[in-house]
């Protein structure tokens, strides 16, 4: 993920998302917290009443829910 596709993805922070994992997993209508400013960078969200903390490197593609920012 390049610096600048973190930059559209924390412009997504508080939003409705739906997350693809690079294992073909997805994560549907999740809020995305918070996105980690670190090196080796981390989401988190918040689905189903609980928490997950996703390395970046894991994320293959991010997109909102019910709105019309486009993809990441």
């Amino acid at each position: 993920m390049t610096s600048e596709d973190r930059v559209q993805l924390r412009q997504l922070e508080g939003h409705r998302v739906s997350v693809a994992l690079a294992d073909g997993s997805r994560i549907d209508d999740c809020e995305l917290v918070s996105v980690n400013r670190g090196r080796r960078g981390h989401m988190w969200v918040h689905a189903s009443g609980g928490d997950a903390f996703l390395p970046l490197s894991q994320v293959s593609d991010v997109w909102e829910v019910h709105g019309g920012r486009g993809r990441v």
